[in-house]
């Protein structure tokens, strides 16, 4: 009798996994609405909700680089109905941040790694006489910390790009986080701000449309969307590069076949035609990794900041 209750039990829930998804999805992205990571999150749901024949509501919880919309998912139930679009300030935060409200590792399903940026953009308002990443650098040597830049966050990308290159380049700049990239972007090309390490997502399309002046970019290779500027590499620190990503999580133990449901509409999503023109216009690049493949980039991305925060100084606050 208790081997039929136990299997009956054990159907139900299978039937009910297979049934997944029979309400909305509450996609949780760590930013205020216009960030880096708001402009992919906001795609993916709109291509999920699509293929999943749910509606996929985004839930903007800003603030802390992305500690506070994160703890909320770290809490919720493993069912497959809140889940987590978020980007390399997942894997920067145990670096520079000395406790955290949940375990970064532990305290995740991870789903599927969405996509890649392949750099930042150096960019300054108009207004700034500063024309080429030397100016810049001449400049900050000539007047240390005179120089300000934005960033989206406390260790954030858009931070420890700017320490890194205050590291190699052996100069003075001064840091002024944000909650977010939006508002932070919105300072700059409303000139209170002059300079900023901006996400691609973000930046590109105002430096296309005359808004905002590049320096540099942070990728290893020129970016397709923004040709005639030159990489940081390039302009005379060799071996400069930051680079970003996105990836999909839910809390803790999920069920595997919700997992592999999603998984499969991620994949989905990067493959099609109309997402990867959208990515492309972007500066991103479509991946679409396995859970397990998603898993081991994340520590090893962990690791990296590990590295690069040592090199740059910043100490854990």
């Amino acid at each position: 009798m208790h081997i039929v209750v136990a299997f009956a039990v054990l159907l139900s829930a299978t039937l009910s996994h297979a049934a997944y998804p029979d309400r909305p999805i509450r996609l949780i992205v760590p930013v205020a609405p216009g960030g880096a990571v708001d402009v992919v999150g906001r795609i993916v749901a709109q291509k999920l909700g699509a293929q999943l024949g749910q509606n996929v509501v985004v839930d903007n919880r800003p603030g802390a680089n992305y500690i506070i919309g994160t703890e909320v998912v770290s809490k919720a139930p493993a069912d497959g109905y809140t889940l987590l679009t978020t980007a390399g300030g997942h894997t920067i935060n145990p670096v520079v941040y000395k406790k955290l409200p949940y375990d970064t590792f532990r305290d995740f399903t991870p789903i599927s790694h969405i996509c890649n940026s392949s750099g930042l953009v150096i960019v300054v308002h108009p207004s700034v006489p500063i024309h080429t990443l030397q100016q810049l650098i001449d400049f900050a040597k000539t007047n240390p910390g005179k120089m300000i830049y934005v960033s989206a966050g406390w260790g954030n990308s858009t931070h420890i790009a700017g320490a890194q290159f205050e590291a190699m380049a052996g100069v003075k700049l001064t840091h002024v986080p944000y909650r977010s990239a939006g508002p932070a972007v919105s300072d700059l090309i409303g000139g209170q701000v002059p300079l900023m390490f901006g996400p691609s997502p973000v930046v590109v399309p105002l430096v296309q449309a005359g808004r905002l002046r590049p320096l540099a970019f942070t990728g290893l290779k020129r970016t397709p969307q923004l040709p005639n500027v030159p990489t940081v590499d390039e302009s005379g620190l060799k071996g400069y590069e930051s680079t970003g990503w996105y990836g999909l999580y839910g809390p803790r133990g999920m069920p595997r076949l919700v997992v592999d449901k999603l998984n499969a509409a991620v994949k989905q999503m990067v493959q099609s035609a109309d997402v990867r023109e959208r990515f492309t216009q972007l500066n991103l690049e479509p991946i679409g990794s396995t859970p397990e493949e998603f898993a081991k980039f994340l520590k090893e991305d962990y690791e990296r900041y590990v590295a690069v925060a040592k090199a740059a100084g910043i100490q854990p606050q």
